[in-house]
């Protein structure tokens, strides 16, 4: 099962999120594409890695599930209680780019069913071109809970931005001190 082997990857004693749970759920079930470029992902984890060299405390303040077409990582940014229900999600960007994308994984599951086609890079807000195609994604989630998806991602980014502007300071202090 797709969820077992993500969670798998998961720094010792943090449970996947219900959220990415129903994600891995929803592509046995139904298959790519998910959302845009997005892919459930175990691989990030050598990213990590190669983000936070020979730190596998700093490593294991994230636990990656996700990532995009360029290389990008997606993980949920493990705050000091470890509690990854209550994490934001971040990207770790090929390019360097350093994102905080949602307060935590039910917020990251409504920007998914937005349909950006890479979260990193598109204008969120904007309606995206790719709306209609998450469609069964978004009927998918809405079933299994509580949610609605907004027609553009600003709104959550912007919340999640407002409650965690520290991310890149936080990743940017390590690497001064470890360069």
């Amino acid at each position: 099962m797709l969820a077992d082997d993500v969670q798998s990857h998961f720094p010792a004693g943090v449970t996947l999120p219900e959220p990415i749970r129903a994600l891995c759920e929803f592509l046995e079930a139904n298959g790519y594409p998910l959302s845009g470029c997005f892919e459930i992902s175990t691989i990030g984890g050598s990213d990590l890695q190669a983000w936070f060299p020979n730190d596998t405390t700093m490593q294991n303040r994230f636990a990656v599930f996700g990532r995009g077409s360029t290389g990008s990582v997606y993980a949920i940014w493990l705050q000091d209680h470890g509690d990854a229900d209550a994490s934001p999600v971040v990207v770790l960007g090929s390019e360097g780019e350093l994102l905080v994308l949602a307060t935590d994984t039910m917020q990251f599951c409504r920007l998914l069913g937005c349909g950006y086609d890479e979260l990193e890079w598109d204008n969120l807000s904007q309606p995206s071109s790719g709306w209609d195609d998450t469609k069964p994604l978004r009927e998918w989630l809405a079933s299994r809970f509580d949610i609605d998806f907004p027609t553009t991602g600003k709104q959550i980014v912007d919340v999640a931005r407002d409650r965690y502007p520290d991310f890149s300071g936080f990743v940017q202090s390590w690497w001064d001190a470890n360069a």
